[in-house]
């Protein structure tokens, strides 16, 4: 369950992060312009399913982070927030990332109205692991989640930017859109990646946390239709 503290911190990060892929931000966060922080969306904007179930135009998928065979495209969604890297004995390692997700890349200047999912921390995952908790936060329409661990990279010409790559689902839950996916494919990326700059030092000394954001596409993928492997969920409906 997605506490509602964790969400009140998003509405500070999501604002100073990128809007989207394109542009300056200030030119596509129209949405809240002429609102106020405080104002609660209508009922009519917030998202009634997770996920854009249409394949992304533009988006091509290099073959090593393609999924096996027997899987197939079923949504994608935009990804927008922070990545915080941890300085340990002189080395930045991932801490976690904290970010929502949106059906569609432009529906981040709606935030606060617009978000259909959240990322949560994997408290289980062995230091410097990328592994992370994806939930809906619509449960009046979808209650799933699942667990996604990274296990193909491929770094980007500019280091700047997260590494494309490829993700394991497990402990998948609940009921809706993340309740079979198997594979995540990170095919588009902006920002977010480990710090370059040297840490254990005056400036950014042991124990430091270094925040950047970023934005990035999601693509989830589930078994095909009489695929011979049989998904097995890793907890119990609830």
């Amino acid at each position: 369950m997605v506490k509602l503290e964790i969400l009140s911190i998003f509405a500070i990060l999501l604002f100073s992060a990128s809007c989207s892929f394109a542009g300056d931000p200030s030119d596509s966060c129209i949405c809240n312009s002429g609102g106020s922080l405080f104002d609660l969306p209508s009922l009519d904007m917030i998202p009634t399913k997770v996920g854009n179930y249409e394949f992304p135009k533009s988006i091509e998928i290099p073959q090593n982070i393609t999924p096996p065979a027997d899987q197939e495209f079923k949504f994608y969604l935009v990804c927008s927030g922070y990545s915080w890297h941890r300085c340990v004995n002189k080395t930045w390692i991932f801490e976690e990332s904290r970010a929502l997700f949106f059906n569609n890349e432009e529906d981040i200047s709606c935030y606060p109205r617009s978000a259909s999912a959240v990322t949560v921390k994997n408290a289980a995952a062995p230091q410097g692991t990328v592994s992370l908790g994806i939930g809906s936060i619509i449960p009046e329409y979808d209650t799933s989640r699942l667990i996604t661990t990274a296990i193909v990279t491929i770094p980007k010409s500019n280091k700047n930017d997260i590494p494309l790559g490829l993700e394991k689902t497990s402990n998948n839950a609940g009921k809706g859109a993340f309740e079979d996916v198997t594979y995540i494919v990170r095919p588009k990326t902006k920002g977010g990646n480990t710090p370059t700059i040297p840490c254990g030092n005056e400036q950014f000394p042991e124990g430091y946390i270094h925040s950047r954001p970023f934005i990035l596409y999601n693509l989830f993928y589930h078994p095909k239709k009489g695929s011979s492997k049989v998904y097995r969920r890793s907890y119990r409906q609830q």
